[in-house]
């Protein structure tokens, strides 16, 4: 039996001498191996001896894991002298570690643990059979994670024998090797930020939830104000060779007063013009005394910042209709402004 243990031994030895290969496999085993020194029960009459041990563990999660190990003893027998006995043990049962798995390095893991098994004790020159007994045990540990995979560990565990009700003790001192993962788990990505009125700003920044669809918002999901345009255009018509603003277009312009008292930002062209009866020289001239006389009327009758209008006078370059007829020539006798604004409420 002692060589068949130590054939054991050496065999999870070459595994662990190839395990870094190996680890990759990420099994969540770890593999023991030490040397157990027993404390026998003076009923049983036995030398205390030192026996390698080997053991398996299967780690359920971060803290459980269930071991199985085993470990034989070839002591003396205290009451006949020379006489070996061979003692066996072997054990199932589950730990408890007060430590991860998965983390750094140089870290201690202290466990209890309990568990059941079978000893044997087999004498070698008596007459006397080999007896077994059922067991159970319970003990402490420490483990001291030397790196994320390697460890060092001692263990003391007390034997309850059912059969003859007796209580040994072993103190075991081995290395172990896991196999399993070491490396923490990536933490779950955070649930895309919710827009739940659609708008295009989430939720955690929409200071103006449930917006309309459709809805144009700012940055922080608020309404922006709604664009709007308002235009006006002034025309006003002069009789022949006449610079006189007649009457009839008294309201237009104060219509375009009011609108620029309104948009108070606004800068305007007043442009004049002619018909082509004349020198060109003169028709550029009367354009521009006509244009000045629509400026005048709207700085000096309707209170129009004289700096926010131009007088463009533009002779008979632009017409609008036909200068060979007088109809015509009397629609290109004109002062015109025309204005757009975009604003928003």
């Amino acid at each position: 039996m002692k060589q068949q243990i130590r054939a054991a031994c050496a065999a999870m030895g070459l595994v662990l001498g190839g395990a870094v290969p190996a680890a990759v496999a990420e099994v969540p085993i770890t593999l023991n191996l030490g040397v157990s020194h027993w404390y026998f029960t003076s009923d049983h009459d036995l030398e205390n001896n030192t026996a390698p041990m080997a053991g398996l563990e299967w780690a359920f999660n971060d803290n459980w894991a269930a071991e199985l190990s085993y470990t034989e003893d070839d002591t003396n027998d205290e009451k006949f002298r020379g006489n070996s006995v061979d003692v066996s043990l072997w054990t199932l049962g589950m730990r408890y570690y007060g430590g991860s798995y998965i983390g750094k390095s140089n870290r201690i893991r202290p466990y209890v643990a309990l568990g059941g098994g079978y000893m044997e004790m087999d004498p070698q020159h008596s007459f006397a059979g080999s007896n077994g007994t059922g067991t159970a045990n319970g003990g402490v540990g420490l483990r001291w994670m030397m790196t994320q995979r390697l460890g060092a560990n001692v263990d003391w565990r007390a034997v309850y024998g059912f059969d003859d009700k007796t209580t040994d003790s072993i103190l075991t001192a081995g290395l172990n090797f896991y196999f399993g993962n070491v490396t923490p788990a990536a933490p779950p990505a955070p649930p895309a930020p919710l827009d739940s009125d659609g708008d295009g700003v989430t939720d955690d920044m929409d200071q103006c939830p449930g917006t309309a669809a459709g809805t144009r918002v700012d940055s922080v999901g608020c309404p922006l104000p709604v664009a709007q345009v308002a235009s006006i255009k002034l025309k006003v018509n002069f009789g022949f060779d006449s610079t006189v603003v007649q009457e009839q277009y008294f309201a237009d312009l104060n219509e375009l007063a009011e609108f620029l008292k309104r948009f108070e930002d606004l800068q305007v062209d007043v442009e004049g013009h002619t018909d082509s009866t004349g020198p060109e020289d003169y028709n550029q001239q009367l354009s521009q005394r006509r244009a000045q006389a629509v400026v005048d009327m709207l700085v000096n009758q309707y209170g129009i910042a004289a700096q926010r209008l131009e007088a463009k006078g533009y002779g008979e370059d632009k017409p609008v209709a036909s200068n060979d007829t007088e109809e015509g020539r009397a629609e290109n006798r004109r002062v015109m402004a025309t204005l757009e604004v975009e604003y928003s409420e």
